[in-house]
């Protein structure tokens, strides 16, 4: 699954034609668009709008557990050309100060800026920089809910110190967004494979409910457990978890310390 995050609804309309998504009706005070794949929400400019939206998105998306974040729009950039496309592998919040850095792990289909976040749209320029409302808002919440290199962002560039902000209509942004929908659609592959991997390392181990069925587990120990059955598949991928001899243990705890210990040795062995 894909997660949209968008500022306005010029921005929205032409990602909502191209991947065909379908207005759904929800407890939220956000517009949202859903297919099977993938989920757009309709923040609003502004980072606080952004970081609401994001937090509501995911809020009705509970039944998702693997999913990547994307938020798209324009930014204004000192000498880019207008309609260029950018990745972000910096995010820095101008009235705070706090930086963000996007991890790049992606085979990222456009080149990456530095991007500042502003609290008020026509702020002066800086060099080597592309600029929005949105992205210092919407990044640290999602991250949230997934692991970093789920979570990117995807400008185009609508406005440079020749062709200034002033510029900008509904028209022209939605015209910028439709003619990036193939770099959006090959980004939306990369980060639907890596959730593919993603949620593949974190499924349970197919060993997990037959040994908290044999042998009582508390939450938290449940947890450990599954922690140690990933070390296993990580370290041992064609042997099931070795118990044997274990068959009248009663206590959960020793059953963990085993497979610590038999991991710890196997790993030592291996350095």
């Amino acid at each position: 699954m894909i997660h949209l995050v968008v500022a306005l609804p010029a921005e929205a309309r032409a990602l909502i034609r191209h991947f065909r998504l379908r207005d759904k009706c929800s407890a939220t005070a956000f517009p949202v668009y859903r297919n099977e794949r993938m989920a757009l929400i309709v923040s609003g400019p502004g980072k606080v709008s952004a970081a609401a939206a994001t937090a509501s998105l995911q809020a009705t998306s509970d039944a998702v557990r693997h999913a990547a974040w994307l938020n798209i729009g324009i930014a204004g950039h000192a000498t880019q050309t207008i309609g260029t496309g950018l990745g972000v592998y910096r995010i820095t919040d101008r009235s705070t100060k706090q930086n963000w850095y996007p991890p790049q792990v992606l085979g990222f289909p456009a080149p990456a800026e530095n991007l500042v976040t502003v609290d008020q749209p026509g702020e002066a320029y800086l060099d080597n920089t592309l600029q929005d409302m949105e992205a210092s808002g919407f990044y640290p919440i999602a991250c949230r809910y997934v692991t970093g290199e789920l979570v990117q962002c995807f400008k185009v560039v609508s406005d440079n110190r020749e062709q200034t902000a002033a510029g900008i209509n509904a028209q022209l942004c939605e015209q910028l967004i439709a003619a990036q929908l193939g770099t959006i659609e090959a980004l939306a592959g990369e980060m639907q494979e890596l959730v593919h991997e993603y949620a593949t390392w974190h499924a349970p181990h197919p060993e997990l409910e037959q040994i908290t069925g044999q042998w009582h587990f508390t939450v938290s120990q449940r947890h450990q457990l599954a922690e140690l059955l990933r070390r296993w598949k990580t370290l041992l991928p064609q042997q099931p978890p070795r118990l044997d001899g274990f068959e009248q243990q009663t206590r959960a705890v020793e059953i963990l310390r085993h497979l610590e210990h038999y991991l710890d040795h196997y790993a030592g062995r291996r350095a």
